[in-house]
């Protein structure tokens, strides 16, 4: 069930700018509380919904904050930062989309036939910015330990034992 103060419908959209303002937990982002550590966090976003000049109705998502992360070396919950500007081209079919060749870097282009959830729209940017393997800045690569006084066996020694038979 979606909240009308949380819906832009694409046909409203027009030169004067519709601007919606807020913050979210990820704890009101169900599927984002499945990517971070914890509920803690803030995600503050303004997005403005208006025609530009070439009459394209375009958003304007601006998302900053925090999350927290489990680094995948330490096993430690940090805190990871969040900075999103985005900027999204609505088309109202998938024959409105332009080629790979045609398209901005700037821009991402978005199917947008019925009114879009800004939760969703936060919630998509935020998964889309998270790191695919989150580490604790400072920690590099995977902890070794070492037991003193234990000989590291060559890889190659099971070859070898396979060799003589």
């Amino acid at each position: 069930m979606h909240d009308d103060e949380f819906l832009i419908d694409p046909e409203l959209i027009s030169l004067k700018p519709l601007v919606h303002k807020g913050t979210f937990t990820p704890a009101d982002l169900e599927r984002l509380l499945d990517s971070v550590a914890d509920e803690r966090g803030e995600l503050r976003y303004e997005i403005t919904a208006v025609e530009d000049k070439q009459r394209r109705k375009v958003l304007s998502c601006i998302i900053e904050g925090f999350v927290f992360l489990i680094c995948q070396n330490s096993l430690e919950a940090f805190r990871h930062e969040i900075s999103i500007h985005d900027r999204l081209v609505l088309v109202d079919d998938e024959s409105r989309l332009p080629s790979v060749e045609e398209e901005s870097e700037d821009e991402d282009y978005v199917v947008a036939d019925e009114p879009l959830d800004v939760r969703d729209l936060v919630e998509d940017a935020v998964l889309l910015s998270l790191p695919m393997v989150p580490r604790k800045p400072g920690v590099e690569g995977a902890v070794k330990r070492e037991v003193p006084g234990e000989a590291k066996e060559s890889p190659f020694a099971a070859l070898a034992n396979l060799r003589k038979k």
